[in-house]
């Protein structure tokens, strides 16, 4: 599949420019990934972005982050969220800037969050 990376690059430039936004763990927000390298996670649809779920707060415009995806999936990759009917993918996990960010979805339960929180200690 070609990617095109030329148009990722154009919107890039306008994410820079954004305001940081704050974020709060367990928040899970729409983000703008974009368009990534070979087995990385990339974002869809003309904002390049898919859901990802906020771990710990680093800086002001920073945080740790998790990419999820519709699919449930099953391994020791991939966490399922129940309330949101997708899966953390704990492999793809990444530093993000707050930039990035487009929209809030929702935020998970304190339960959820742990188990999620608990298999990123398991995988790393």
């Amino acid at each position: 599949m070609e990617k095109n990376f030329d148009e990722w690059n154009i919107l890039k430039k306008k994410i820079n420019t954004r305001n940081p936004i704050y974020v709060s763990e367990r928040d899970i927000w729409f983000c703008s990934v974009g368009l990534n390298v070979g087995s990385e996670q990339s974002g869809k649809h003309e904002l390049f972005e898919r859901p990802v779920l906020v771990i710990k707060k680093v800086t002001v415009n920073t945080f740790i982050g998790v990419p999820l995806t519709s699919n449930k999936k099953k391994g020791s990759w991939y966490v399922e969220i129940g309330s949101t009917d997708s899966s953390a993918i704990i492999s793809q996990v990444k530093l993000f800037d707050t930039r990035r960010l487009t929209r809030k979805i929702k935020f998970i339960s304190a339960e959820e969050f742990e188990i999620i929180k608990e298999a990123l200690k398991n995988y790393i």
